[in-house]
């Protein structure tokens, strides 16, 4: 028996340049920024903007 992937919406992983990665980190790690602020504008998650290597 086989299995079915299921769509309901938009692609969530986003694949991010090296130049991209590098400005989210240094925002998000700039004195007096506030993470959650930085990850609103980049539309990614809280941890994702503070776990460079993981940002795809």
């Amino acid at each position: 028996m086989g299995h079915a992937v299921l769509l309901t919406g938009p692609e969530r992983r986003r694949r991010w340049s090296l130049e991209d990665r590098a400005q989210i980190l240094a925002e998000a790690f700039a004195p007096g920024a506030v993470v959650s602020e930085v990850a609103h504008r980049f539309e990614v998650s809280t941890v994702s903007a503070t776990n460079g290597p993981r940002l795809s």
